[in-house]
């Protein structure tokens, strides 16, 4: 949008509190202008919730001010602006070769987009598309410590005790030393402290004194799962359907487990092996 006397307030310092406003400085029908105008119009959104585009004409008397105010000496110029400050600039043959670059450092990243969308299905308590999305960021970029750290905490909530200590235990120190990783450090000792339960202590030596009772292993599988002990409940029920394929009941309890872990990668793992056996 064009920068009038009206407009310049919202267009320049309101909009760029919120997102990077690309102020672009010309001469309207000037030669040397023509092939930073088209490039700018080509990379630039005019509007949108990360980035918007200022066009500021340097022959009218606004035009000419902001770009006194800011320094500039020669046009096309590209100025970046966040929080009414100029953060960025491009000029001349520089604008149609580097704008797109410019734009995509301001723009958020595929992981940024995964990040967002994890953290609304967490928000709605949709835990198995959040655990999805989330670890796609991760996988994105994994050295970033605030994609690790939603992932473990989603991990923790899916009781996905396993992939949350591969995330945390070789943590940096940078990471050691925050606050974040500390309240993570708790949820995953509490979170362990409910998987070694009576309940299970007590199935466990059942089934250790009657491997052959199948419904114990069951309720052992069971309680496994609950406990966010997930491998350890499929490989006991793997290892029973090595033996015997037939059995209706494991076989439906280690699909129903399965079912439980989407963005999980056990269920792709034990999928596989069961496919393994069946074919």
């Amino acid at each position: 949008m064009l920068i009038d006397e009206n407009n310049v307030q919202e267009l320049l310092v309101k909009a760029s509190e919120n997102k990077a406003v690309f102020i672009y400085f010309f001469v309207k029908d000037a030669p040397e202008c023509q092939k930073a105008t088209d490039a700018v119009k080509a990379n630039v959104p005019e509007n949108n919730e990360y980035v918007s585009l200022a066009e500021a004409d340097v022959s009218s008397e606004v035009g000419q001010a902001i770009a006194m105010q800011l320094g500039l000496r020669s046009v096309p110029t590209l100025v970046v602006l966040k929080k009414a400050q100029p953060v960025d600039a491009l000029q001349g043959d520089d604008i149609p070769v580097k704008v797109a670059e410019l734009v995509k450092k301001y723009m958020p990243s595929k992981a940024d987009n995964l990040m967002r969308e994890a953290l609304e299905a967490e928000a709605q308590n949709n835990l198995a598309e959040a655990m999805q999305k989330a670890l796609s960021a991760y996988e994105e970029d994994s050295n970033r410590m605030d994609l690790k750290f939603m992932l473990a905490r989603i991990c923790i909530k899916t009781k996905n005790l396993e992939k949350a200590h591969e995330l945390l235990d070789n943590a940096g120190r940078e990471e050691q030393s925050s606050q974040e990783y500390k309240d993570l450090i708790s949820s995953l000792t509490l979170a362990e402290q409910a998987a070694d339960s009576p309940q299970i202590r007590d199935l466990q030596e059942a089934f250790a004194k009657n491997p052959q009772d199948m419904e114990i292993a069951k309720q052992l599988a069971i309680a496994l799962s609950e406990g966010g002990r997930h491998e350890e409940a499929l490989n006991m029920l793997f290892e029973i359907l090595k033996k015997d394929l037939g059995n209706a009941e494991i076989k439906k309890t280690f699909l129903d487990i399965l079912s439980t872990l989407s963005g999980n990668p056990l269920q792709k793992t034990f999928r596989r092996k069961l496919y393994t056996l069946m074919y």
